[in-house]
């Protein structure tokens, strides 16, 4: 397995990471355990989820498996999950809102069974929230340790720079 590094952040990530998308769904749980634990022994650490994969059923099935292993194996693993895509009936269950963004990080914490995720990613961009917004969130997601790192993915062209590139008054570690 090759291994490289994820951004400005120290982490070290397999050049291959494992999509979970349909964990729980088309990938029964004793599958996608088989998977995870081939994956682990393959040298892969970076194992990536989303909120909305199967409406969350994808991260509790990467949270059981998690529990299911012993210390030594649970801590080779880089955990990067991913919010923005609607979770619920409400208008406001959707965007990269500071209220939505922080009530799904909390309720991928508890799918996974997980204090900290080290890889919180913005899963889509959102051109009704204010990149400002968004990045006052990502900041403070880091202050009580639930995200160790965040990045910004799928942004539009010339909408991407905002993203990578953190306020200066900011000692962040955005990818």
């Amino acid at each position: 397995m090759r291994y490289r590094k994820l951004g400005n952040t120290g982490m070290v990530v397999s050049s291959l990471g494992l999509g979970t998308m349909y964990f729980g769904d088309e990938t029964p749980e004793e599958e996608a355990f088989k998977i995870l634990d081939a994956f682990i022994a393959a040298g892969g650490n970076l194992i990536d989820t989303a909120d909305v994969y199967v409406r969350g059923v994808a991260e509790q099935v990467v949270g059981r498996w998690l529990k299911a292993r012993p210390s030594e194996i649970v801590d080779r693993v880089v955990l990067a999950t991913k919010g923005r895509f609607g979770t619920g009936p409400n208008v406001n269950d959707v965007g990269l809102s500071r209220r939505h963004l922080h009530r799904a990080l909390d309720a991928s914490l508890r799918r996974l069974g997980v204090e900290t995720i080290d890889l919180y990613q913005l899963h889509a961009w959102d051109p009704h929230t204010p990149v400002e917004e968004t990045l006052s969130f990502l900041h403070d997601a880091l202050a009580p340790a639930r995200s160790t790192t965040r990045a910004c993915r799928t942004s539009p062209a010339g909408n991407s720079s905002s993203c990578s590139q953190p306020p200066r008054r900011w000692d962040s570690s955005f990818l």
